[in-house]
């Protein structure tokens, strides 16, 4: 079983790493988690838990529509700060009609990525996202704000 790291730990190491590579950091609101990184707006989401499958480990994740309006880009924590997706807020836009919904809350969509196959799972469809996978542990996948 993987290791579940706390969600606002790796949300911290993951900001700490980027300003050690030199990216340009300010907090621009809490809730939704909306910063400014090199003058770019990202809403930066992290998951502690993992779940395992026969296929492979699997985020669940959710957006608000709201949220995808207001920024250029959404960051997805997978397995450690070291690990995400940085995808952009209009092809979230565009599949928006195929997440699931939020029965709990109005104008949010769920979706899990699958993180070893790169995959967004939505109603009856996978979509590939290898294009907007990233780490911090090679410098050739760092992200381009």
């Amino acid at each position: 079983m993987a290791q579940n790291v706390p969600a606002k730990e790796k949300l911290k190491d993951f900001i700490t790493k980027l300003e050690f590579l030199g990216y340009k950091i300010t907090v621009i609101s809490k809730k939704p988690q909306i910063y400014s990184i090199n003058d770019k707006l990202v809403n930066i989401r992290s998951r502690g838990r993992v779940k395992e499958t026969t296929y492979g480990r699997v985020f669940w994740y959710s957006v608000a529509f709201a949220v995808l309006k207001e920024v250029n880009w959404v960051i997805y924590l997978t397995t450690t700060s070291d690990y995400f997706y940085m995808i952009p807020s209009k092809f979230l836009e565009d599949v928006k009609a195929n997440m699931y919904e939020d029965t709990s809350k109005a104008e949010v969509g769920i979706f899990n990525i699958d993180w070893d196959n790169e995959y967004l799972e939505l109603k009856g469809k996978t979509i590939p996202i290898s294009k907007y996978n990233h780490n911090l542990t090679n410098q050739q996948d760092y992200p381009k704000f």
